[in-house]
């Protein structure tokens, strides 16, 4: 039987399993499942094509691994005390949170709420709580959030009127000005209520053809009841919605109301696809679904013409910083000394979340409930974490990374799971992705494929395992740190409702069986991988001590977390890498233990013009003191700068802290220019082991500085203007590099490679080791 007709087969058989199951009513459940042996399990191993950089080195060869302990006996006994009616329960409770309010929406009370209810239900385990069960609660700042107080439809049909429910629209995720094109007010980090309340004449709009063929006379003082498809990027592509309702709003609309229907609405509430609107005008722009009229005895688009009237009041905030949080348990194990996270975000796109990620969250919560019940304590510490903001750029994750070092040191393995749509046909399809070594000669996938087969001994049907680079989810912050996988389930019709407003507790009431498995594949990770100690990193035992400076970089796409290449790039060349988290300082035992310490830009929020700056960010004249004598003893100090805010390796804003380096940079006779470098590489133009076979160094355009040294070699420039220059200081063989754009580190940019500068990180880690 080929592949393709065994996973064929797989998935008819999935099929029929869940053929009696239908989204418009609940299912039968049981209470418990035991894992059924499948016909035939197919794993898939597809990796990630490498782009070519300027001359890569020759492949390290693979490390040798040592002897796995043997694996132990399957034990079943956990696994039959998972509860789908517990399960449901859990994700029914979290998709109930601020109901057409914003729901969980990243950064808000929502949010906060979300994790309240995680808590109560922690607080509950009473046999976790005798074992020392310690919870934490993280809070961090994110560039923009916006909170939803209040939004209501009022429709009136034969002179009765009736409300219905409807949600509005969050704003831009990077940009305040657009951001507050959904501020009921217009004013930045005003928490007062300030309901608009506006009503009108509806207008049917089903075409592009008829919106832009509107006469504004016609529009003027109107409330619009757009079809949602009209502008739905899975269809009609990218940037036709803010076109057609820029043109609206100029044509004089009071109101806009999207309508979706099921099986699509995906991005109507998270305001993506509007980030681009023109007008300075600020109008309620809500959704609804047409599913949710009936009330109003509209059960289809020609119903809405009988509706003479609407009303509605809209009431929204946005702020800069935005605040959001994670919450972590540790649950103790018999050697605290190791330990295995599983984590999963909390926060939803202004949906009810229930796949993406509410079926997750219950999952973790599902893992705590069964050790409290059968009084289990785990063989390494367990630590669970449900991270904030994920939607805005997998914040809560990076945050978690900067700020648990110690914890990673001693983690075995990460477990991260997330909600993913699938292309494949059939109902469902499991699969789990991780980031290999192979760049550096290493292919191996080991954490997965030992959950693969860890998964067939249970009869656990996992059909895809991926070699991935991308940055995908809360994974991503853990891959330059530890061994990881990202474990995910998802069918078609799962996927059509991913960040829309069907992502609800009916998508997923058919898929029972598949909750169960991830509930016993997050036990195995966190019980049979310590168990087992499998071999799972490729990298060197470490030697040598890297830190990461981040403690006045506030802005998390900046940090640690997201310098990815490089981190594996230390690790491999036997460097444990450590970050100093934003707001946070080394001691001088760090630095004395520190072979490299890297320096990253001064970046405070907020950072856009014309909007107060609420704190500042500024090297202490005690902190420049201790880096300046850890390079005179004979330190490897490496500078950065950015002339911009950067979101995932793309310019936000103007970083007004730009020059803040200059004080720490000024006792090395060391400068940052302004007027940033318009182009994209700074040709190398010095022989040196840093710039050993690459031809240049790869910057972000409008974003690098020019340096200023009295000394030093410089080793790439732009128009005879240092991009990269290397001081020597001291007497003890001190020396400090000074890069013009923190961008050239790789800092993660979501299309992969295209800013690759990997040979330069390589040659800086084996400049550090040696």
């Amino acid at each position: 039987m080929s592949s393709k007709q065994s996973i064929t087969l797989i998935l008819s058989l999935i099929f029929l399993v869940f053929s009696g199951c239908t989204t418009s009513e609940t299912p039968p459940l049981s209470s418990t499942f035991t894992p059924i042996p499948p016909t035939e399990t197919i794993i898939s191993t597809e990796t990630a094509p490498i782009i070519p950089t300027d001359t890569q080195p020759p492949p390290t060869p693979t490390l040798p691994k040592p002897t796995p302990t043997p694996q132990f006996e399957v034990d079943l006994s956990l696994h039959q005390l998972i509860s789908v009616d517990q399960l449901f329960a859990y994700i029914r409770e979290l998709t109930a949170i601020q109901p057409y309010s914003g729901w969980r929406n990243s950064a808000t009370v929502g949010e906060a709420e979300g994790m309240d209810y995680v808590v109560g239900v922690l607080e509950g385990f009473s046999y976790l709580g005798d074992l020392g069960m310690e919870l934490e609660r993280q809070s961090f700042h994110v560039y923009l959030a916006t909170e939803i107080w209040d939004s209501r439809l009022y429709l009136t049909i034969g002179g009765e009127e009736g409300e219905v429910p409807v949600n509005a629209v969050s704003g831009h995720r990077e940009m305040v000005d657009q951001a507050l094109r959904f501020d009921s007010d217009g004013l930045l980090n005003d928490s007062e209520r300030n309901p608009v309340d506006v009503d009108g004449p509806v207008l049917l709009l089903r075409s592009a053809d008829e919106v832009m063929s509107l006469a504004p006379d016609e529009a003027q003082g109107a409330i619009a009841f757009l079809d949602f498809a009209v502008i739905d990027p899975e269809s009609a592509g990218i940037g036709v919605g803010v076109e057609l309702i820029t043109s609206l709003i100029q044509k004089g609309i009071a109101g806009l109301v999207l309508v979706t229907e099921s099986g699509g609405g995906k991005y109507a509430g998270d305001g993506t696809i509007l980030e681009g609107i023109d007008p300075d005008s600020v109008i309620p722009m809500l959704y609804v679904r047409l599913e949710d009229l009936a009330s109003m005895s509209i059960s289809c688009w020609s119903d809405l013409a009988l509706v003479d009237s609407a009303r509605l009041i809209w009431d929204t905030d946005v702020f800069s910083p935005g605040q959001s949080g994670n919450l972590v348990a540790r649950i103790p194990g018999l050697d605290s000394s190791r330990a295995v996270i599983l984590g999963a975000h909390i926060d939803s796109a202004n949906s009810p979340g229930a796949s993406d990620n509410a079926l997750n969250c219950a999952v973790l919560l599902e893992v705590a409930r069964i050790l409290d019940e059968e009084a289990v304590q785990p063989p390494v510490d367990i630590v669970l974490v449900w991270f904030g903001s994920e939607e805005l750029g997998y914040q809560g994750s990076q945050h978690f990374v900067n700020t648990h070092q110690e914890l990673l040191d001693r983690t075995l393995a990460a477990f991260m799971m997330d909600g993913f749509t699938a292309d494949e046909p059939g109902p469902t399809i499991i699969g789990m992705q991780e980031s290999s070594y192979v760049r550096f000669g290493n292919a191996e996938l080991p954490f997965a494929e030992y959950l693969s087969q860890k998964a067939q001994d249970y009869h656990i049907p996992i059909e895809v395992v991926v070699d991935s680079p991308i940055f995908a989810s809360d994974d991503g912050a853990f891959h330059g740190f530890v061994p990881h996988v990202r474990f995910a389930f998802g069918s078609n019709h799962i996927g059509r409702a991913f960040h829309s407003p069907y992502d609800s507790l009916e998508i997923i009431q058919d898929q029972g069986e598949v909750i169960v498995e991830s509930v016993s594949m997050a036990l195995i990770a966190a019980l049979d991988t310590p168990r087992d100690a499998p071999a799972l990193r490729v990298v060197p035992e470490a030697e040598r001590h890297a830190l990461i400076l981040a403690s006045h970089t506030e802005p998390l796409h900046m940090g640690p977390s997201l310098l990815i290449n490089l981190d594996r790039a230390l690790a491999w060349e036997g460097f444990d890498v450590d970050a100093i988290p934003y707001g946070q300082f080394p001691t001088t035992d760090d630095l004395a233990e520190a072979d490299l310490v890297l320096i990253l830009p001064v970046v405070d929020y907020p950072t856009a013009n014309n909007y107060p700056t609420l704190y500042d960010e500024a090297w202490k004249a005690d902190e420049i003191q201790m880096l300046v004598d850890y390079v005179e003893q004979g330190g490897f100090l490496v500078l950065t700068n950015s002339a911009n805010r950067l979101f995932l390796g793309d310019i936000a804003d103007v970083n007004e802290d730009w020059d803040k380096v200059n004080a720490l940079a000024a006792p090395f006779g060391i400068r940052y220019e302004n007027d940033p470098f318009p182009v994209t590489a700074a040709p190398i133009i010095s022989d040196h082991p840093l710039t050993e076979k690459i031809s240049g160094i790869r910057l972000i355009a409008n974003n690098g500085l020019p340096i200023s040294a009295q000394t030093g070699q410089i080793l790439a420039e732009i128009a005879r203007i240092g991009a990269l220059v290397l001081v020597d200081y001291g007497t003890a063989g001190g020396q400090v590099l000074v890069l013009s754009d923190l961008g050239s580190l790789d800092l993660y940019d979501r299309r992969y490679h295209e800013r690759d500068n990997f040979n330069f990180l390589w040659n800086l880690a084996r400049y550090a080791r040696e």
